[in-house]
């Protein structure tokens, strides 16, 4: 388990991410959330990602241990 923990959670219009309980990011959209918790994880070496609905009730949950592969 990694000590990397985000959360991605709906605060009004926006979506919030957060590392180990300390604000990260402000995002317009849920997508954008999470490819910058994404990231940061990738950056840190590892990170579990925590997804939150809009009520708060959580979706899903993912590790990220190895950099994403982007097809370009």
């Amino acid at each position: 388990m990694s000590a990397n923990h985000f959360q991605i959670l709906a605060n009004s219009e926006d979506w919030v991410v957060t590392l180990s309980g300390k604000h990260l990011a402000t995002c317009r959209s849920r997508a954008e959330a999470y490819d910058i918790a994404c990231k940061r994880a990738e950056e840190l070496g590892s990170g579990e990602i925590f997804v939150h609905d809009a009520t708060g009730e959580l979706e899903f949950h993912e590790n990220v241990n190895t950099p994403r592969r982007e097809n370009r």
